[in-house]
């Protein structure tokens, strides 16, 4: 692609429900968007991601210490092996409150069609968490 190709910016679809973890606080989600998971990214250099999770309870808060979540990448979007692509560390509040794990991460793009997930461990087991995530990318 030409260097005036215009970004594309990706809003995955917020889970339609909420999705609980496990009973040792881990859980994998598959990002999509209209329902489809992979992405056109040829032509593309580098992708933002900026991911959001929290307990729609508020008696609930994370344990910005203990909570650990990762971008999972599908280079043939067409499988299901997801390879690790790397560790997004939370954006720390002030106060440390721990209301809501904040992150984001900058990557190359590795291939013409992408897919992602999010994976994540250290959250208070059987609990139940809503995500928002979007990514950016940019040739």
């Amino acid at each position: 692609m030409a260097a005036s190709t215009p970004p594309l910016h990706v809003v995955y679809d917020s889970p339609p429900e909420i999705f609980a973890t496990d009973s040792s606080g881990s859980f994998a989600f598959t990002l999509a968007r209209d329902g489809e998971s992979g992405i056109d990214s040829a032509g593309y250099d580098e992708v933002r991601f900026l991911l959001s999770l929290w307990h729609p309870s508020e008696a609930r808060t994370i344990d910005l210490d203990r909570a650990y979540v990762e971008l999972r990448g599908a280079v043939d979007s067409g499988t299901d092996h997801w390879t690790r692509l790397a560790e997004i560390e939370p954006v720390v509040p002030a106060y440390n409150t721990g209301q809501r794990f904040d992150g984001w991460i900058v990557l190359p793009v590795f291939s013409s069609s992408s897919a992602f997930s999010i994976a994540g461990s250290g959250f208070e087991p059987r609990s139940r968490l809503q995500l928002h995530a979007s990514a950016y990318f940019v040739a």
